[in-house]
């Protein structure tokens, strides 16, 4: 990588970091003042971005190792405080593309980040629209969420993130809560979560929620994720009983090649304060599930899965995915599109990522099966708008009429 190339992304996006001042006196004797990159090559140098060499010089045409880049990134992430929500986006683009020679200099980062502040504050707004074309009434809901980040010490952070949604549609808004609230670390070579934390596993077919209890992770190349805890869902399988189920399972992940990553797992689910919770199927379920996801063209994606679980009717769901690219919140003008088709029982999921998969909302029991499109689209940094629809048939009634799922929402991220 050139310096020039070092100066034009230091003019274009870190040189906000530097200040405005900068010394008086040319720090290098190789960049003269008419030159276009002496006021960035400046700036940064002022502001300890830049080194140069022992002898004076900056040597801009040098060719520099992504050792040395990573120095230079590893200094501007140290400044980020007083950098703006552009000059951040692209700090953070270049602290993914250096990640690994920024782990080799771990030390070093690590000292650095010790300058900036113990709790990093993020946060993110979210307004969505539903809509079903039944007698289901359509909801306005905006959610707004606070992220906490912190390093307790050397092997331990925290996290936490505070969660409230308002229905725009009704008289009555959610308090605001503690959505998720956990510590995690390392304990004897396994990366373990404690407390109140997400829990995605495989493609999302089946769980998307959150978890108290605990979460061990290991693995490499075959990464293996235990758990054990209470759902902090209250609707798991569609219920409308307030009743926390506990939960124990593992997920599996393997990534076979670059492009392609195999998953799967196996879940217990248990209701452990009433005699039954899954009708005649007693107060337990069991769950196995497998999938894929793989990048198999340059702009191309595909994804599905298969699950089973042992309740005695409804117990299959599949699906099947094809995206191409997708919109970044960091990258203005980025878009994505994706079609999936779908067919979900109602004894199998807990809790699907997928919005629309079901004819009505806490209609599990009937099942859902059908074909979603949507779109997303980064119309300026640090937003993303996302439409999606949805047409959705029972699969306990394959002679009913079908049902139109629309979804419309807007993302902000600061």
């Amino acid at each position: 990588m050139k310096k020039k190339l070092v100066a034009s992304l230091a003019a274009a996006m870190v040189l906000g970091v530097a200040g405005t001042s900068f010394a008086a006196t040319n720090p290098f004797v190789d960049v003269p003042a008419k030159h276009w990159s002496y006021e960035a090559v400046t700036k940064l140098a002022s502001a300890g971005i830049v080194d140069g060499y022992g002898d004076g010089t900056f040597k801009g045409d040098k060719t520099i190792s992504r050792y040395e880049m990573a120095q230079i990134v590893a200094k501007a992430m140290a400044k980020s405080d007083k950098a703006t929500a552009e000059q951040k986006a692209s700090i953070e683009k270049l602290s993914v593309e250096f990640a690994d020679e920024l782990e080799g200099l771990n030390v070093r980062v690590t000292k650095l980040e010790k300058n900036s502040s113990t709790i990093k504050v993020t946060g993110e707004t979210r307004l969505r629209y539903e809509d079903y074309s039944d007698d289901s009434a359509s909801t306005w809901k905006l959610r707004n969420r606070i992220h906490l980040n912190g390093n307790i010490n050397d092997q331990w952070s925290y996290y936490g993130r505070l969660q409230g949604e308002n229905n725009l549609k009704g008289d009555t808004d959610t308090s605001v809560t503690m959505h998720n609230a956990y510590v995690k670390g390392n304990i004897a070579g396994t990366t373990t979560t404690i407390g109140r934390f997400d829990y995605f596993l495989g493609n999302g077919m089946l769980i998307d929620s959150q978890l108290n209890g605990v979460n061990v992770a290991v693995g490499n190349a075959l990464k293996a994720n235990l758990f054990y805890g209470k759902d902090n869902n209250t609707t798991l399988f569609g219920s409308t009983d307030v009743q926390y189920l506990t939960v124990a399972g593992v997920g599996l992940n393997y990534k076979i090649s670059k492009a392609t990553t195999l998953n799967g797992g196996y879940y217990q689910y248990e209701n452990k304060d009433a005699a039954t919770y899954f009708g005649t199927d007693g107060d337990k379920r069991k769950i196995w599930e497998t999938g894929f996801k793989t990048q198999f063209a340059t702009n191309f994606n595909l994804a599905g899965s298969y699950a089973k679980s042992d309740a005695s009717e409804e117990d299959t769901a599949y699906f099947a995915q094809i995206g191409y690219k997708g919109a970044n919140k960091s990258k203005v003008g980025s878009y994505g599109a994706w079609v999936q088709y779908r067919n979900m029982e109602g004894n199998v999921a807990p809790a699907t990522t997928f919005n629309g998969v079901y004819t009505k909302t806490y209609k599990q029991a009937n099942g859902g099966k059908g074909f979603e499109v949507g779109f997303n689209y980064t119309p300026v940094l640090n937003t993303v708008l996302r439409v999606k629809y949805a047409k959705i048939q029972p699969t306990t009634d394959i002679s009913s009429e079908k049902v139109n799922f629309y979804q419309a929402q807007a993302e902000f991220f600061f």
